[in-house]
C-alpha cells in the first residue's frame, strides 16, 4: 500500500465531484476527539512495564446535492501517538488496544456517498472497510482489535486490508432489498504482499474483493461476508510456491431482553498464505446501565486466534514451542460524565501471547479516556 499515492487518487476524484456541488449545499458538521489509554502489564507477557497510546481525531461531514441527489462528504484525519504495548510490552497477537499503532499523522478517510436510487448507493474515495465490513455494534464496546474486525481478515494485505491505522482508496455498492436485507460489494486499492512490481495506477497491486450480506431480523442482525484478493502471496510452509489470500465470516448481533446484547462471530482464512486460519469470538453486553444517572456499559468478551497448520510446522520446525492458538479475554466498563467525557476501566487476560508457549499469560489493566467536543 502506498498512502501518499492513495491519498491523492481519493483526493483528486473528492475534488472533482464536490465542483458539483449545488446551492443547496449545507454548513458542514465539524468534530474534534481525543482518546487516550493509560495500559499497564501486570505480569506475563514481555515485559512488566506501562505505555500511554493516544488518538487525536478530527472530522468533517458535508451534505450536498450532487445531480439533484443528497450526498454525503465525509473526511477524518488522525494523529496517532505512543504506541508499541501490543510490540514490547504484551506481545500478544490479538492487540489489546484497538488505537495501538504506529505513531504519525494521516488523512484517515476522505470519501462521497452518492444516491444511486431509493435503495443503492455508491461510496468513492479513501476507505475504512471495517466501518461497515464485519462490524458487530456491540463488539465497539470493546478494546481488543479483534472484537471490531476478526484478525483473519486484518492480517492480510502488505499493509492491512484498508483498515485503521492505514486505509487505502475503495469503491463500495451498496443495495437494500424489499425484505430489509442490505448487500454491500467493495474493492480496495490494497496490494497483497510486499515486494510486488506495482506502479501508481490503481488496483494493481494484488487489490482486494469484498462482498457482504446483512439480514435484519426483529430482535437480531446476522452478516455474512467473503473476501479475496486478486494477487497471489507466497505461501508460509513453501514461499516457492503462490496461492491467493481469500476467507469468510459470519456473525449474528442478538437482543436478550431490554438490558443485554449477546453476539457471535466466526472466520476462516486460506491457512496456507495467512497465519490465522480460524478465528472465533463473542461477548455479551449490559446496556441498561448500572450506575444511577448514567449511561453506562459493561461488557465481557472472548476472542480464540488459532494458527494455520502450516504456520505451526514451519515454527516448529525452527523449534519455537507453540500453542493451537491465542485466546484473550476482556472485561470492560464505560462510564460516561456528561456529554464530553468518557472513562472506561478494562482488564484483559491473555493466555499464550502470540501462541507462545514461553510467553507467561499476560493480565493488562487499561484505563481508557476519551474527549470529544
Amino acid at each position: 500500500m502506498k498512502p501518499v499515492r492513495l491519498s491523492l487518487i481519493g483526493t483528486s476524484v473528492i475534488a472533482g465531484l464536490i465542483s458539483a456541488w449545488g446551492p443547496s449545499a449545507s454548513a458542514g458538521d465539524f468534530g474534534a476527539s481525543w482518546t487516550g489509554d493509560f495500559a499497564r502489564n501486570l505480569g506475563g507477557g514481555l515485559a512488566r512495564d506501562e505505555r500511554h497510546l493516544g488518538l487525536v481525531e478530527l472530522t468533517f461531514d458535508q451534505a450536498f446535492a450532487l445531480g439533484g441527489r443528497d450526498s454525503t462528504l465525509h473526511v477524518v484525519a488522525q494523529h496517532v501517538y505512543g504506541g508499541g504495548l501490543t510490540e514490547y510490552v504484551v506481545g500478544d497477537l490479538q492487540t489489546v488496544s484497538n488505537i495501538d499503532a504506529d505513531r504519525g499523522i494521516r488523512l484517515f478517510e476522505a470519501w462521497i456517498d452518492v444516491p444511486l436510487s431509493e435503495h443503492s448507493s455508491l461510496l468513492l474515495g479513501r476507505y475504512d472497510l471495517n466501518g461497515e465490513f464485519d462490524a458487530v455494534e456491540a463488539g465497539g464496546l470493546f478494546l481488543s482489535s479483534s472484537q471490531g474486525i476478526g484478525p483473519d481478515i486484518s492480517q492480510t494485505g502488505a499493509a492491512g486490508p484498508s483498515i485503521y491505522p492505514r486505509t487505502a482508496f475503495g469503491v463500495r455498492l451498496q443495495h437494500a432489498d424489499e425484505h430489509g436485507g442490505i448487500l454491500r460489494v467493495a474493492a480496495l486499492d490494497v496490494e497483497a504482499s510486499a515486494g510486488l512490481d506495482a506502479d501508481d495506477t490503481p488496483f494493481t497491486g494484488g487489490p482486494m474483493f469484498t462482498l457482504e450480506y446483512e439480514w435484519a431480523l426483529p430482535s437480531a442482525s446476522v452478516k455474512t461476508g467473503a473476501w479475496r484478493f486478486t494477487r497471489t502471496s507466497p505461501e508460509i510452509a513453501a514461499p516457492q510456491r503462490r496461492d491467493s489470500q481469500y476467507g469468510g465470516y459470519a456473525s449474528i448481533e442478538r437482543r436478550l431482553g431490554e438490558s443485554f446484547v449477546a453476539y457471535c462471530r466466526l472466520g476462516v482464512a486460506n491457512d496456507d498464505v495467512s497465519r490465522i486460519g480460524l478465528y472465533a469470538g463473542a461477548g455479551v453486553v449490559h446496556t441498561g446501565g448500572l450506575l444511577a444517572n448514567r449511561d453506562d456499559t459493561l461488557g465481557l468478551s472472548i476472542g480464540y486466534a488459532r494458527d494455520g497448520s502450516p504456520y505451526q510446522r514451519v515454527k516448529r520446525a525452527d523449534g519455537i514451542a507453540l500453542a493451537l492458538g491465542e485466546q484473550a479475554y476482556e472485561l470492560t466498563w464505560r462510564i460516561p460524565f456528561g456529554e464530553h467525557l468518557v472513562l472506561q476501566p478494562d482488564v484483559q487476560l491473555v493466555i499464550d501471547p502470540d501462541s507462545r508457549t514461553e510467553i507467561g499469560d499476560a493480565l493488562v489493566a487499561i484505563l481508557r479516556v476519551e474527549l470529544a467536543l
